[in-house]
């Protein structure tokens, strides 16, 4: 599991190791987002460095609210959530009776938009 770290302690690591990136910085509720394009063979260093410690990439990248898109963030001291992905092994997930309505009741009420 990612180390947890205050987002005051990641902008100090961020200010002494890549004061440009750190200008670069926006802040999203508990997230760190990297305005800048790191894209490059000349920027391969500083996208190991900053995934060394605890930036993560975004594939698809994210819209801030300032209409920025960025493409690398750090979570600090936010928790990832785990989703697991794809189908349920598990039977009782796809149980009926935990249904708010019954299948009648589902009936009657299409009927009424027929």
């Amino acid at each position: 599991m990612k180390e947890k770290l205050p987002m005051t302690e990641v902008l100090a690591w961020l200010h002494a190791n890549h004061p440009t990136l750190h200008t670069a910085v926006e802040v999203e509720r508990d997230w760190l987002w990297l305005c800048c394009d790191l894209r490059g063979e000349h920027n391969q260093a500083v996208r190991d460095s900053i995934s060394e410690y605890g930036f993560r990439f975004a594939k698809r990248g994210h819209t801030l609210p300032s209409g920025i898109v960025s493409f690398w963030s750090h979570s600090c001291t936010k928790p990832i959530p785990f989703k697991r992905r794809g189908k349920s092994t598990n039977p009782s997930t796809t149980d009926t009776k935990d249904a708010p309505f019954s299948s009648a009741e589902l009936a009657e009420a299409s009927a009424l938009f027929a």
